[in-house]
Order: C-alpha cells, then structure tokens, then sequence
C-alpha cells in the first residue's frame, strides 16, 4: 500500500509540474464523446479531490496502529481510488489517442 501511495505521490507531482508549465489541453471530440469525456472527467476530478484526504487519513490511522478504523475507512476509500486510477487512465486515452 505504501508502493501505491508513493507512486500516486509521484504521478500527482508529475501531472500538477506538466499542468503548469505547459497548461491545458482541450478534447477535440464532438457530441456524445464530448459528453462522456467531461462526465468521467468531472466525476474522476472530483473524486480525486476527496481521494486524498481519505489516503492521508489512512496512513495516519495505519502509523497509530488504529486498525479497525483503517479497516472501516479503507473499506470506502479503495473503491473511490480504484475509480480514480482506472478513470484517470480513461480520460488520458480519450484526451490524447480519441
């Protein structure tokens, strides 16, 4: 778990850096793929939002040895960052090779 946090870490300071320098990028697509993209868009952007407190609380609770409220957290919080990993993949491919 902590080899998915430390890569989530790197690939967040990567994007946020390349976001920066070179801004953003528009999807070229019409219609119903115009609909789709900013729908899993705006869910896995919002998400990823709520995403990181939860890992943040997470770790906290799994250092303190708190276990069953990391057990019940984590329950809530793997699926939201399962679809924010999978999502985040999505868009990527709809932005750059749709």
């Amino acid at each position: 778990m902590l080899g998915a946090v430390v890569a989530s870490t790197l690939f967040l300071t990567g994007y946020l850096t390349r976001h920066a320098l070179t801004g953003t990028t528009h999807f070229q697509g019409t219609g119903a793929a115009k609909l789709i993209y900013i729908s899993i868009l705006y869910s896995h952007m919002a998400l990823a939002v709520v995403t990181v407190p939860l890992v943040l609380r997470l770790l906290y609770l799994a250092e303190k040895e708190r276990i069953d409220e990391h057990r019940r957290l984590a329950r809530w919080t793997f699926p939201v960052w399962l679809y924010v990993s999978i999502t985040g993949i999505v868009v990527y491919t709809l932005l750059y090779h749709y």
